[in-house]
């Protein structure tokens, strides 16, 4: 909610209930672990009336890494097949979703085990037949099951949301003239054939490879590039009025204390949540 409005935050006064993407303007401070946070009005929209606070707080980031990714770079028609890397986490929430309404088919994903794949099946809509289960198995095997369960083609869209074999996995199930994007940086585990005539290389299919780093455009662009945000995130929040999009699905961990911020970070380094956590305030 609007505590107090600025002279140039045109648009919002003060008790409008509202939603926000919290950047990090340097290398320190920023992000929701405050009471009270200021942010420019670019990254504010006012919160969709059918979301409670806690689905709200859930989605501006996971919402906006999806948008760039699905909508901004992948480039995909109607009827295009897409794969998802990491569909039952908060980005992957979105993506799938946003595919969907913007007509791709088939949505396969992966799913690391059965609450995964009841996640997909049940909140996502994901045919049981498009989960492909990847425990164990090395990146050549999860793709010519992702390539299986798409009637033995190639997708037109490929997203990586988990790096590593993952993204393996994404550059050789995308077919020619495909796009892959990654919100994946992988430092410490490069691909050093990703440029060469490899399977797994963009020149072998003629591909084109999207990296998707949201607060970068922020950190080092300036204000010239905020405008972006702000109409992305009043396209968002318009699909969530509508009903065409739904929140990512929100596990509510209680006050912000250190015990609870504790709590919260031990289950998200376990690697395996869905949707997203929430630290309530007040």
């Amino acid at each position: 909610m609007v505590d107090s409005a600025g002279k140039g935050a045109g648009g919002f006064r003060a008790g409008d209930e509202v939603m926000a993407y919290l950047p990090r303007f340097g290398d320190d401070g920023g992000n929701g672990y405050a009471q009270f946070v200021c942010v420019p009005q670019e990254f504010v929209a006012l919160k969709p009336k059918r979301l409670s606070f806690a689905e709200a707080a859930a989605v501006p980031l996971v919402s906006l890494t999806a948008y760039e990714a699905v909508v901004m770079k992948a480039r995909f028609e109607r009827g295009d097949s897409a794969f998802v890397a990491g569909a039952s986490g908060g980005v992957g929430t979105m993506a799938v979703q946003m595919l969907r309404h913007l007509g791709a088919a088939p949505i396969l994903a992966t799913a690391g085990g059965e609450k995964s794949a009841a996640y997909l099946r049940e909140r996502l809509g994901v045919r049981a037949e498009h989960i492909v289960r990847y425990g164990g198995l090395p990146a050549e095997e999860v793709a010519a099951r992702v390539q299986a369960a798409n009637g033995g083609s190639r997708v037109k869209v490929a997203v990586d949301l988990v790096g590593r074999d993952m993204k393996r996995v994404c550059l050789r199930v995308v077919d020619y003239w495909g796009h892959v994007c990654s919100i994946a940086s992988d430092p410490n585990n490069p691909i050093p054939q990703i440029f060469t005539t490899q399977p797994e290389g963009l020149f072998w299919k003629s591909c084109s490879f999207h990296a998707v780093f949201l607060r970068t455009p922020v950190r080092g662009g300036g204000r010239a590039y905020f405008g972006q945000f702000q109409r992305n995130l009043a396209q968002i929040r318009d699909w969530l009025e509508s009903g065409a999009l739904q929140p990512p699905m929100t596990a509510e961990i209680g006050p912000l204390n250190a015990q609870n911020v504790g709590r919260a970070h031990l289950m998200l380094e376990g690697g395996h949540t869905q949707g997203k956590l929430v630290l309530s305030v007040g």
